[in-house]
C-alpha cells in the first residue's frame, strides 16, 4: 500500500506471504502508470516493511502525482499509489482506482476521484486538485446547495447532477436550533437512501453518461460530505467493474477516514448532548446505510443486475465501455 504525508512524501508498505527474510526490494517509480523504469528508485529490505519516497518537487508549486512498483524475489506488485490525499479545506478527497476486479484487472489510478465539496478550497487545494488534470467535476449536492466558483479550475467541465431535496446545510440548522435528534437523523440517513435509489435514477443514468466518454477524465465527483451520494455513484460504478463486494464496502468505508467532523461544525464539542449525538449519526460512516440502499435496490428491482440494467441503462456494452476506459 501506498500513503502520503502532509509533506508530500510518499510512504510504501509491504508485506510477504509466506515470510521472506532480508530479500531485496526493489521499488520504481514514475509520473506516468503506463511506463516504469528499470533502474529501481530505491533499494530496500524485506525486513524493514516500510519505505519513504521523498518528494523532489516540495518546493515548486505543482506537484505530479507518483505512481509505484515494488518488486520482491522476482515477483513484482501492480501499480500503487496513494488513495487519500491531505487538502485544507477539502474533505474526503480519494481516488478509487486500485482495486482489483473478479476477473484480476484492475481499476486504473487518476481517473475517478470522489470528494467532500470544494466550495471552500483554498489556493493550495486548487492547485493540488490541478495537478491531478481533473476535466470533469459532477457535483451531487442536493438541490439546496449553493454553486461553488470552480475559477481555480482550468478548462474544467462543471455538471450539476443535484441528487436529494434538502441536504447537510438544512439538516445541520435544524440540528444547531435543538430541532433534529439522534432518531430524527437515523430515518433521514435512511430516508436519504432510499430516495436515492427509488427517485434520482435519472441524475445517476446521466452521470454514466458523463463515465462513458473517455474524453471527461480524470473525473471527480462530489457531495457535501462525500459518503452518501458519492457513495452511492462509487457503488454503481465499483459494481459495474465487477469489484468484489468486500472492497466496495471498504471503499465505501474509507469515508471514515476522510472525514474530519470536528471541522464541520465550529465549537461542535460546546453542542448539548443531543445534538452532538444527532450531528455524529448524520456524519458518521456506517456500512448499515449502504446495505439499507442495496436492499432497497432489491426491493425496487428484484436484484442488482436488474437495478443496474433497466434503472441506469448499465446494459452490457455500456459496462463494457467503462471497463476498456477504466480498468488495467
Amino acid at each position: 500500500m501506498c500513503e502520503k504525508d502532509y509533506k508530500g512524501n510518499y510512504i510504501l508498505k509491504w508485506e510477504t506471504y509466506p515470510e521472506i527474510d532480508n530479500a531485496s526490494v526493489e521499488i520504481f517509480e514514475s509520473d506516468n502508470d503506463s511506463v516504469f523504469p528499470s533502474t529501481p528508485t530505491l533499494v530496500a529490505s524485506s525486513n524493514d516493511y516500510i519505505a519513504i519516497i521523498k518528494d523532489s518537487l516540495q518546493n515548486r508549486p505543482l506537484r505530479h502525482r507518483k505512481f509505484f512498483k515494488v518488486k520482491i524475489a522476482g515477483i513484482v506488485s501492480d501499480i500503487i499509489s496513494n488513495r487519500f490525499f491531505e487538502l485544507d479545506s477539502v474533505q474526503n478527497f480519494r481516488d478509487i482506482g486500485g482495486y482489483i476486479t473478479n476477473d484480476n484487472r484492475r481499476v486504473k489510478w487518476g481517473k475517478v476521484f470522489r470528494s467532500g465539496s470544494i466550495r471552500h478550497m483554498t489556493t493550495g487545494d486548487s492547485l493540488e486538485l490541478n495537478s491531478l488534470d481533473i476535466k470533469t467535476v459532477i457535483d451531487l449536492r442536493s438541490e439546496d446547495a449553493k454553486i461553488q466558483s470552480i475559477d481555480r479550475y482550468h478548462n474544467v467541465n462543471y455538471v450539476r447532477l443535484p441528487i436529494a431535496i434538502d441536504g447537510y446545510n438544512s439538516i445541520t440548522k435544524k440540528v444547531l436550533e435543538g430541532k433534529f435528534l439522534r432518531d430524527d437523523a437515523i430515518m433521514y440517513m435512511q430516508s436519504t437512501y432510499r430516495d436515492m435509489v427509488y427517485n434520482y435514477t435519472q441524475q445517476y443514468t446521466k452521470l454514466f453518461d458523463y463515465l462513458c466518454n473517455e474524453k471527461n477524465y480524470p473525473v471527480m465527483l462530489h457531495c457535501y460530505l462525500g459518503k452518501d451520494q458519492s457513495g452511492m455513484a462509487a457503488y454503481f460504478l465499483l459494481k459495474a467493474l465487477d469489484v468484489p463486494m468486500d472492497d466496495i464496502e471498504m471503499d465505501y468505508m474509507g469515508s471514515a477516514i476522510g472525514i474530519d467532523r470536528t471541522k464541520l461544525v465550529k465549537n461542535a464539542d460546546s453542542l448539548s448532548e443531543s445534538r452532538q449525538e444527532a450531528f455524529t449519526m448524520l456524519t458518521k460512516t456506517d456500512l448499515a446505510y449502504l446495505k439499507y440502499g442495496i436492499s432497497c435496490i432489491r426491493e425496487k428491482s428484484g436484484s442488482i443486475e436488474n437495478y443496474l440494467v433497466n434503472e441506469l441503462g448499465l446494459t452490457p456494452e455500456k459496462r463494457n465501455k467503462l471497463k476498456k476506459i477504466l480498468l488495467y
